[in-house]
């Protein structure tokens, strides 16, 4: 009996299969690697920011402290001790160390006292001239951008002159300001002892006058407003006076001498403010609205006195004008 043969079973594809479950099991062990990755990440994040600022911090902290500062106190042996602050008591002298941080204590007779007080004079003219720099730098540093011209507008729609010279405003009116020449009156007495004695360190007084009982610029109101423009880049020191009205002329200082030489004004001077309004010009402004009068502006030059030359203006205010007004007809 012949046997049919029998059918030869195929083989199962496993290496298909097998590659497949790698694939898969390769992909979500990715997967959560990348999602452990962005986790850490994300935990870390905000510990980076906060040691960023933490180390900013500790910088700001680093250049906003002061560096220590002292004064000399200076010893007989050409040495010194930079001192915060120091007590001389009796024979004694106690000091705080800024080198040492400590309070400390000398004979007083190891201080040469004469080159201390040297020392700090320098030192207080050294911040003094340091400030003013630091104050000009600044000033310079405001108005490096603007510039002076028919642009600069002092109230809406009202413009000043690119011109050099002293204005008024007053309300929405500028005026330009004229100077007359004022004289000096000095003391008779004084000036008689002066050639007698033949001693010129006599302490003086004399009076500044300007003709004529009234300046021609009338102004309307008492709350004024000034502004200069110099011809060149000199900044100026300017005294506003008062003038009182006697004989027909109009006396605007009582100016006294020392006999080391130096001037000061004597009353009717009135507080006058100086302002930066652009580069190149100088506004001036008042504390209070000025009384009906006449008045002048004094230039002073340091070493040199004030110039015989003054900007000279009359205040007219309407309140004056009525009682002016009411006198003359009482007169009748």
């Amino acid at each position: 009996m012949i046997l049919p043969p029998r059918a030869h079973s195929q083989p199962q594809p496993s290496e298909p299969i097998f590659f497949g479950h790698a694939f898969i099991i390769a992909f979500v062990f990715l997967g959560f690697s990348l999602a452990a990755q962005i986790a850490c990440a994300r935990t870390a994040l905000p510990q980076t920011q906060e040691s960023q600022q933490k180390v900013a911090a500790e910088q700001k902290s680093e250049i906003t402290v002061p560096l220590p500062k002292g004064k000399k106190l200076v010893l007989t042996d050409g040495t010194f001790q930079i001192v915060r602050e120091y007590q001389r008591v009796d024979n004694r002298v106690r000091y705080y160390s800024v080198e040492r941080s400590a309070w400390e204590e000398i004979p007083a007779s190891l201080v040469d006292w004469a080159a201390t007080e040297k020392a700090e004079a320098d030192q207080q003219a050294q911040q003094k001239a340091l400030d003013q720099q630091i104050a000009e730098t600044e000033r310079k540093a405001r108005f490096a951008d603007l510039d002076v011209d028919t642009s600069f507008e002092v109230r809406p729609g009202i413009f000043l002159s690119d011109k050099a010279g002293f204005y008024a405003l007053d309300g929405n009116k500028v005026d330009v300001m004229q100077q007359e020449k004022a004289e000096l009156h000095t003391e008779k007495g004084r000036e008689i002892e002066r050639i007698v004695t033949g001693i010129p360190l006599i302490s003086t007084k004399q009076d500044m006058i300007i003709p004529g009982k009234e300046a021609k610029l009338r102004l309307r109101t008492g709350d004024l407003e000034f502004y200069f423009r110099p011809v060149d880049q000199r900044e100026p020191h300017f005294n506003l006076l008062r003038a009182e009205v006697k004989n027909g002329m109009r006396t605007v200082a009582v100016i006294s001498t020392n006999i080391a030489g130096q001037q000061t004004f004597k009353n009717r001077e009135v507080s006058l403010l100086q302002w930066d309004a652009a580069r190149g010009l100088y506004r001036y402004t008042v504390d209070q609205p000025l009384e009906a009068g006449e008045y002048a502006i004094i230039e002073s030059t340091p070493g040199d006195g004030q110039s015989m030359y003054v900007w000279t203006f009359g205040v007219d205010t309407p309140a004056a004008e009525k009682t002016e007004g009411r006198k003359h007809t009482s007169k009748k």
